[in-house]
């Protein structure tokens, strides 16, 4: 196994930041559907564990992807990350806001806030096991020695 410039050995970080990722997440996002729900949100559809588990657990891992190829790809990940974190937070408030016209507000506040959860349990574990590459430092071709 070697470790590139980037770091980290990508057969390891990716797996293991998607795999801490979904279970911290899962764990957070039940708290935050349990708080909603007792606070009087319906328990239905995106608060139920069948379905926020499942979204965790491919958010980790498509955040995981694309986390290591952005590292990988761009000539600046970190300018690149300044602006698409937000962009994809503010584009999976999108369906919230459309729950929120049918099931009420409090559930989209709800689910707002595990988005907001597991995006920041994403950046802060994906930045620490497969930290971003200095800007102007292209990243080696995989496999290359370090």
């Amino acid at each position: 196994m070697t470790v590139s410039t980037l770091g980290y050995p990508a057969r390891v970080g990716i797996p293991l930041s998607a795999l801490i990722v979904a279970v911290i997440g899962s764990a957070v996002n039940a708290l935050i559907a349990w708080g909603g729900v007792s606070l009087g949100a319906a328990a239905t559809g995106g608060l139920l564990p069948a379905a926020y588990i499942p979204a965790t657990v491919v958010a980790a891992i498509g955040g995981a992807i694309g986390w290591h190829l952005i590292n990988r790809y761009a000539r600046d990940p970190r300018r690149v990350m300044r602006w698409l974190v937000p962009a994809f937070l503010v584009l999976s408030f999108i369906p919230d806001v459309i729950v929120g016209l049918s099931l009420g507000w409090l559930v989209t506040v709800t689910l707002m806030a595990m988005h907001v959860a597991t995006i920041t349990v994403g950046v802060t574990t994906y930045s620490r096991l497969m930290p971003l590459h200095p800007a102007g430092v292209p990243a080696p071709p995989e496999g290359s020695p370090a």
